[in-house]
């Protein structure tokens, strides 16, 4: 697409179905009959609409030498992942604008009888050079996509990374700090017979509720947060499986047991001569 200030900028073109424009987006401004005008699109207002210049009704463009008119501003619930701006027209104007492939056919889909004749369809389409997969193998190999191909899974690494470390940094201060606040109590409980270990077993107590506590706290909000988000976007993808949960759990269980090592040699080094002659 070629902006009127001359720059160029890649978009997506989607295709309504010319009788009933089945699918179309709801729209902010302008009116959808007036996708059927000559070189009509309607663009998207998302968060790719800066790179089109924020145009507005009448502003014109060039899309492979070929002159479109914004008729319409439109919003969708969700908004694609490819970091460019989303354009409609006409499913007839769309495949006269953009010029088509070798091969006009992306993929056959296919009812198998049961399950038992898979292996078989599969081991058939791959005689003909050709890969056949499953709903859960295509949904996977989407996911495999995104995870490692774009940087969405090196985004998310880093978040939980990062996310870990805070954790561990702030969870471990305030726990060291709150045994130098009572570490005249522990010295008295090591004074009158208190023994390391159940000194050691008092802290651990204290760490592992104080974890549970906040992973629970933590999962509720989490729950919340994507039960309002699905309400109010029909196509919102989070969910919660036992593999997050459990992954999180761990997480948890580790700064509290980190949290708990540095307040436990602190509290093993106590001497009750020292905190009494205090």
């Amino acid at each position: 697409m070629r902006l009127s200030s001359g720059t160029y900028q890649g978009v997506t073109v989607v295709g309504l179905d010319d009788t009933s424009l089945f699918g179309r987006p709801a729209l902010e401004q302008g009116n959808i009959q007036d996708i059927y005008a000559d070189n009509s699109f309607v663009v998207v207002n998302d968060a790719e609409f800066a790179k089109l210049e924020d145009p507005k009704i009448g502003t014109s463009f060039e899309l492979n030498d070929h002159r479109g008119v914004i008729v319409g501003i439109a919003r969708v619930a969700a908004n694609g992942l490819n970091g460019v701006p989303t354009l409609y027209t006409t499913y007839s104007r769309a495949i006269e604008y953009i010029p088509t492939t070798r091969f006009t056919i992306s993929y056959v889909l296919a009812q198998a009888k049961n399950d038992a004749a898979i292996p078989g369809i599969k081991a058939e389409v791959a005689k003909l050079g050709y890969v056949a997969l499953t709903k859960a193998d295509f949904n996977q190999r989407i996911a495999n996509f995104y995870i490692f191909q774009t940087g969405v899974g090196t985004n998310i690494l880093l978040m939980t990374v990062i996310s870990f470390i805070v954790g561990l940094s702030i969870s471990g201060q305030t726990f060291y700090s709150f045994i130098l606040e009572n570490l005249e109590k522990f010295g008295a409980l090591k004074a009158i017979g208190a023994k390391g270990r159940e000194l050691v077993y008092m802290i651990l107590f204290m760490a592992t509720v104080t974890a549970l506590v906040g992973y629970g706290l933590g999962i509720g909000l989490v729950t919340l947060m994507i039960s309002i988000m699905r309400a109010r976007l029909p196509n919102y993808a989070a969910m919660i499986t036992f593999w997050n949960l459990g992954l999180a759990l761990c997480m948890v269980l580790i700064i509290a047991g980190a949290s708990s090592y540095v307040g436990i040699r602190k509290v093993l080094k106590i001497e009750p001569f020292d905190i009494f002659r205090g």
